[in-house]
């Protein structure tokens, strides 16, 4: 019966276990790779991500922009509108009618407040060229030298675009 009992059993069990087994030179390269092509589409995925913020963000400051100059283009077409409430106003000698006149004007006035859009100050204050477009110069010794001493045309602005400059007499002392 050994004789049987040895022919079932296959050879390798007969061997001692060796503790000195190298791996195969084909298995280390395979790791290796796989662990570099994971890092490598691990960073591809970062770099989209960031393009993919970054393409957000300036999408929602180009929106921004185009919202600006939206309001700022439909405002200037409408200044023009604006003004003639001013010659109108110098024209009209009923008080009821003036009245009204200036009832339109504080509500147009109002919604482009709404809107973001302000009135660039003038009269009274110190010549500014980034707003202000000098149409004439006068003398007048009582105000200091580039001071605005009248306001031909109204100014506006929405943020830091400037919708159409003032335009302005300035005090010239020299």
């Amino acid at each position: 019966m050994e004789k049987k009992n040895k022919q079932e059993q296959p050879e390798e069990l007969d061997k001692p276990f060796d503790d000195n087994v190298e791996v195969m030179p084909e298995q280390e390269p395979e790791v290796k790779e796989s662990k570099d092509i994971s890092d490598e589409y691990l960073n591809l995925a970062r770099v989209i991500q960031a393009d993919f913020d970054n393409y957000r963000k300036r999408s929602l400051v180009q929106i921004e922009k185009a919202k600006i100059d939206g309001i700022a283009s439909t405002v200037e077409v409408l200044l023009p509108s604006l003004d003639a409430f001013k010659q109108v106003k110098e024209k009209i000698k009923d008080d009821n009618t003036l009245a009204g006149i200036n009832m339109l004007e504080r509500a147009i006035l109002s919604s482009l407040e709404k809107l973001g859009v302000e009135k660039i100050e003038a009269e009274g204050q110190e010549l500014d060229p980034n707003v202000h477009n000098v149409l004439a110069v006068a003398k007048d010794p009582s105000k200091q030298d580039g001071i605005i001493l009248q306001e031909f045309q109204a100014g506006y602005k929405m943020k830091d675009k400037i919708i159409r400059c003032s335009q302005v007499l300035v005090n010239k002392l020299d």
